[in-house]
């Protein structure tokens, strides 16, 4: 967490720790009402370009989950098979700190793109922020690389396996049509999507990573869970986004109201940003400092 002092005075500071809880919880609610049909991950995923990706539902839908949560517009700048970067324009992050220059701070953007990948999609990986609005950059920049493992297992599907264990048997590309039925065009797409993903290489033979993959990876009888897409209901997701960020609500409102403190001394603002550096989250913080209160009075 970055030094309370970041944030100019110590109203400027309560009020940007509020709006970070405020995210925080939204992040939460979020990704407890989003995870993604595995067939609609593999569309994503599929694609061979950012312009193609960007069309699909499911990037569609992060744009404007990204948006309700408060974490700005989400653009998607590359595609790589392991690789996604994503770049924020506008990130209303950055702009909690108005006195931090040349620091990425854009942390909370980073943990909500892992907890998307990882929890909503089920694909593990790591999240780090490459540019940042206040290093001067023009935008906020974020390289999410994902576990190969993970990507091979919503990728492929039972029938990409059986072109891979026709492929690992016979070698004989010209007779997939006799053992699969699947229509010439759609064999070819696959095929070179398997290329993409090396498990084929340019003589539509099956590399070492290929014959890995069909030995140890996914077995043919598995079946992909099947349910309908979080954005079929985005009305329940906004709810619960609301929900969780009313305490956080309620809180800022009473301080513009009736402000917690009317002098604040120096040894107050050193405290409270030792507490900060210990804490998660702002809901924590202010459990202790309500608790270091109460202890006081008794």
């Amino acid at each position: 967490m970055a030094d309370t002092n970041d944030f100019g005075s110590f109203a400027e500071a309560i009020s940007a720790l509020g709006t970070l809880n405020k995210l925080e919880s939204a992040i939460t609610s979020a990704i407890n009402t989003s995870k993604v049909p595995p067939k609609e991950i593999r569309k994503f995923m599929k694609c061979s370009s950012v312009e193609e990706a960007s069309s699909t539902p499911l990037f569609q839908f992060m744009e404007i989950l990204f948006k309700k949560i408060g974490l700005g517009t989400l653009v998607l700048s590359k595609n790589d098979i392991f690789n996604y970067v994503f770049i924020v324009p506008d990130s209303p992050v950055s702009r909690l700190y108005p006195n931090v220059k040349n620091k990425k701070v854009c942390f909370t953007i980073s943990e909500a793109l892992q907890q998307f990948f990882e929890k909503d999609l089920g694909i593990p990986g790591n999240v780090e922020e490459l540019k940042c609005v206040n290093q001067g950059n023009d935008a906020c920049e974020f390289s999410v690389t994902m576990q190969p493992l993970a990507v091979y297992h919503h990728v492929l599907d039972a029938d990409d396996r059986d072109i891979i264990g026709h492929l690992t048997e016979s070698q004989n590309l010209s007779s997939i049509a006799d053992d699969i039925e699947l229509h010439e065009e759609e064999i070819k797409y696959r095929i070179e999507s398997l290329k993409r993903y090396h498990i084929l290489d340019d003589t539509n033979k099956v590399t070492e990573i290929g014959e890995t993959y069909h030995k140890y990876g996914r077995r043919a009888d598995d079946i992909d869970e099947d349910f309908p897409p979080p954005w079929k209901d985005m009305a329940e997701i906004s709810m619960a986004i609301s929900a969780s960020t009313s305490f956080a609500e309620a809180f800022l409102e009473t301080n513009r109201k009736d402000p917690l403190v009317e002098d604040v001394s120096d040894d107050a603002i050193v405290n409270l940003t030792e507490e900060a550096e210990k804490s998660t989250s702002f809901a924590e913080l202010l459990s202790k400092t309500i608790k270091k209160d109460d202890n006081k009075e008794g």
